[in-house]
């Protein structure tokens, strides 16, 4: 998989050291949902590291299967927040990048 930064994604982000999870959850009852999430975390031994530019994202291999996808765009709009987009459709947008537990 490829992914892509844009540069308003970029300038939001700031500078950081930390990687950043890109993460993708299952919730729902009946009508299952694939919910994402990105977060400042730390690498674990299963997951793909994908630096871009001076960032490095994080991606577990359950996550890359509900991308679905071998192009994730991570963009920024001032009125939508992060956006995770794929050729395809868009998987998420109103995502903020916090800490995992806040």
């Amino acid at each position: 998989m490829i992914v892509k930064v844009t540069k308003e994604a970029v300038e939001r982000i700031a500078r950081t050291d930390k990687p950043i999870r890109i993460n993708g959850e299952l919730v729902g009852g009946c009508g299952m949902n694939v919910e994402y999430a990105l977060w400042w975390d730390s690498q674990g031994p299963e997951d793909k590291v994908y630096q871009v530019d001076s960032l490095t994202f994080l991606i577990d291999s359950e996550t890359i299967a509900y991308i679905g996808s071998d192009l994730l765009t991570i963009d920024y709009r001032a009125q939508q927040g992060f956006r995770m987009v794929t050729p395809q459709q868009i998987l998420a947008y109103g995502l903020q990048l916090k800490e995992r537990w806040s």
